[in-house]
């Protein structure tokens, strides 16, 4: 699911979050990121452990997709039932701001067509996408990497930093920017990983505090993601 080192992507978010544990309110929520980040990846990579290489799927970790999912909605459950937290927190809800969902549209679609266009620009082609990559593509990252990161990691970073500021409309602070960090290295750390990944990241971020919702990065997410292999074909 990831071409980076998870390792180094917890080093980054854990680095970023430091700040947080000096400041009593927030520690226990700096140390809860950096836990939930560590099992996110323990998840993802579990099916790994195992001589057959894939439990779904012969190209794509669905096996590892599900559990991180199953495995962050049950985090979240413990959250909501043992310290506080709101569903609405995570963005499981299906209802958007007020106001969101047509602005965040009209910045999603240019954005999506702008990568779409620079994409086909590339000399790389690829000879064909088996079935396997379109219906994994359209489906689990997405839905796992945002319930994750956008979801339960980033209403676990904003606890722990609680200043904010309005971005075009959207209420975002630092706990965004550690997490939009942790996801940018999770996927790669060169120049090209990162120029391709960051754009995406801030995208999802972005759509998630307009519409306090996950409804959108998860939709964007993995049009964006078909996108990249339909440019190339």
């Amino acid at each position: 699911m990831f071409g980076g080192t998870p390792l180094l992507a917890l080093a980054v978010a854990a680095a970023l979050a430091a700040p947080a544990f000096a400041d009593a309110p927030g520690r226990a929520y700096a140390v809860a990121f950096v836990a939930a980040f560590a099992l996110y990846f323990g998840l993802t990579a579990l099916p790994e452990a195992w001589p057959d290489d894939r439990w779904l799927g012969d190209r794509w970790n669905w096996a590892g997709g599900l559990l991180a999912v199953a495995g962050m909605l049950a985090l979240a459950a413990a959250l909501v039932r043992r310290a506080g937290f709101a569903w609405r927190e995570f963005g499981f809800t299906w209802s958007q701001r007020p106001g969101s969902f047509r602005a965040a549209v009209l910045v999603a679609l240019p954005v999506l067509a702008l990568n779409y266009a620079a994409m086909t620009l590339s000399h790389f082609r690829l000879p064909g996408v088996p079935l396997e990559t379109w219906l994994y593509q359209a489906t689990v990252p997405g839905l796992a990497e945002e319930i994750a990161f956008r979801g339960v990691l980033l209403a676990l970073a904003d606890r722990a930093f609680a200043a904010r500021r309005t971005i075009g409309g959207a209420q975002l602070g630092w706990g965004g920017v550690v997490v939009t960090a942790g996801f940018v290295a999770a996927h790669g750390v060169s120049f090209g990983v990162a120029f391709g990944v960051a754009p995406a990241a801030l995208l999802y971020l972005w759509l998630r505090a307009r519409t306090g919702s996950l409804v959108l990065p998860v939709v964007v997410h993995n049009v964006w993601n078909l996108s990249v292999y339909a440019a190339h074909l």
